[in-house]
């Protein structure tokens, strides 16, 4: 999976080539939690922690292209739960799980690192399509006391897609090439079976016509290089 990250990543210098302004790699930390029949119902309500890589391609003066790899583990538990009825099953799960992503960012305002006196700060959008693997998860009987309703995984691993909705708002740090975000995202996902209540060996429980969603929110950190391109209409001016 992670040569596929490297493709990506010269995939977008490639087919950019003589455009961008300026490209960003960094770091990625944060949390994330799931929207499943599983757990708490809140929409952002991180469980678990999330780190990533990510890589932007300027290509024009408000927008991006973005390639990102995170691994993290979403986990929940029917004890976090609003409901009566989620708190009385008490069911827990656990998937391990690493997304690759390529998308598109618009930053609603002018963003230029190459103007370094100017104060540097944007509200943003972004979406695209993410690749992920998981555990593939199942619960052999539901009908046992919870204690005894314990989630299974299969010996091979699945994979799924997922589709991104981030708002978010970046600044520069200090007048440097150090740029910092803060981003929640939405996902929402082709699989309904993040948490095992829907799996083809298992038996079945929860929302059976809706797919899961999972929630990644955090801070990102990324360092600008590349030359500007010259822009021969603004000498004119």
């Amino acid at each position: 999976m992670h040569k596929y990250f490297l493709w990506l990543i010269l995939t977008c210098c490639a087919i950019t080539k003589g455009w961008g302004q300026y490209n960003e790699i960094g770091v990625f930390f944060g949390g994330v939690n799931p929207i499943a029949d599983i757990g708490s119902t809140y929409y952002v309500f991180p469980t678990k922690p999330a780190i990533g890589l990510l890589y932007k391609r300027n290509i024009r003066k408000q927008l991006s292209l973005r390639a990102d790899i995170k691994w993290f583990d979403l986990w929940d538990s029917d004890r976090r739960a609003t409901t009566d009825a989620r708190r009385n099953r008490d069911f827990a799960f656990q998937n391990r799980m690493v997304e690759m992503g390529a998308g598109v960012e618009y930053d609603f305002l002018h963003f230029d690192t190459h103007e370094p006196f100017k104060l540097l700060f944007t509200p943003y959008v972004h979406t695209g399509f993410y690749y992920f693997k998981m555990d593939r998860l199942y619960f052999d009987d539901i009908t046992t006391p919870s204690q005894h309703a314990k989630y299974q995984t299969y010996p091979e691993r699945d994979e799924s897609w997922a589709i991104p909705f981030t708002l978010g708002v970046k600044t520069r740090l200090w007048g440097s090439r150090f740029l910092v975000g803060a981003e929640v995202s939405m996902r929402y996902t082709f699989t309904n079976n993040l948490d095992g209540s829907k799996s083809g060996k298992g038996v079945h429980f929860g929302n059976l016509n809706t797919n899961d969603w999972y929630m990644v929110s955090g801070l990102y950190l990324t360092y600008t290089f590349g030359a500007k391109k010259c822009n021969c209409f603004e000498f004119a001016k």
